[in-house]
């Protein structure tokens, strides 16, 4: 088995216990942004990966969904930040850069700014640099950890920082979800014991992580070089699990996607069956 796994730091929680080897998995790992992770199980080079909400939504025959597992918040959550000198409702027809590393985060932004406010963003794909907003644009849409770099370098600054999942959940009351764990339909359908021996792990992983917080805050703290206390507050605010609730704020945002022309209308989640089988996790060595 082939499995994905994000490079930033918000989903060391579900992740770590495999990275470190603190619970055994039968899969070989790649590491990268959501973007090239959707990329790579779309075109069958991984069997089993986080995948943006956005692109589940435009693929959804391609894969099936792993039970339990997303990228979520119920709050803002410092990682999909819009920095701008303008507030959100004035930015119609000013240059947005973006950094293309995500495909959730783009259609929110689009999603925010047509329903609420009558107009579609310029979103340009260009990386940022050493600048917050490049120079001759208006704003910046960061995620992850750029988008807590930048939240640190902008204190001090009259630049806006506009938290897009606090102000879905304002808008909506639900909370939004960034990214689904999912398998290639076509892996399950050849070796449906591997890929659920495969969940179990990502599950049990995860139990080790939200288990194991300090160890997951030291190696956010060494991979990021950000405070403690930043890193200790931005974790705490995203969710891992796929309830009633995350699963209704994530049709609402496939629906509204829809209504944009941008994916079509979503059918019902599909998930896999859950493996039985258990296992027993041991320390982590950082």
């Amino acid at each position: 088995m082939r499995l994905g796994s994000i490079e930033f730091i918000n989903s060391l929680p579900v992740d770590l216990g495999i990275v470190c080897g603190a619970v055994p998995c039968p899969a070989s790992i790649t590491a990268g942004t959501p973007a090239i992770l959707n990329e790579m199980i779309l075109k069958g080079e991984l069997d089993i990966s986080p995948i943006s909400v956005f692109w589940y939504g435009k693929h959804q025959r391609d894969f099936m969904l792993l039970p339990d597992l997303s990228i979520s918040s119920e709050s803002g959550v410092e990682s999909v930040i819009l920095f701008s000198r303008f507030p959100l409702k004035d930015l119609n027809g000013k240059k947005i850069a973006f950094t293309g590393k995500g495909r959730t985060t783009p259609v929110l932004l689009e999603i925010l700014t047509f329903f609420r406010y009558g107009f579609r963003p310029v979103l340009l794909n260009l990386d940022p640099g050493a600048e917050v907003i490049p120079e001759g644009f208006d704003a910046a849409l960061l995620i992850g950890d750029d988008a807590l770099y930048a939240k640190e370098k902008i204190k001090n600054t009259s630049l806006l920082a506009v938290d897009l999942a606090e102000a879905w959940q304002v808008w909506t009351g639900l909370p939004i979800v960034f990214a689904v764990w999912a398998a290639r339909r076509d892996s399950f359908l050849k070796n449906p014991a591997a890929i659920q021996d495969t969940h179990h792990a990502i599950l049990q992983s995860k139990k080790w992580g939200l288990s194991h917080l300090d160890e997951v805050l030291r190696f956010a703290e060494q991979k990021t070089k950000l405070p403690p206390a930043v890193l200790k507050r931005y974790l705490s605010r995203l969710s891992y699990g796929f309830d009633k609730n995350l699963e209704n704020g994530m049709r609402l945002y496939l629906d509204y996607a829809a209504k944009c022309g941008l994916i079509s209308p979503a059918g019902e989640f599909e998930q896999m069956t859950t493996a039985t089988e258990s296992r027993q996790a041991v320390g982590c060595q950082p």
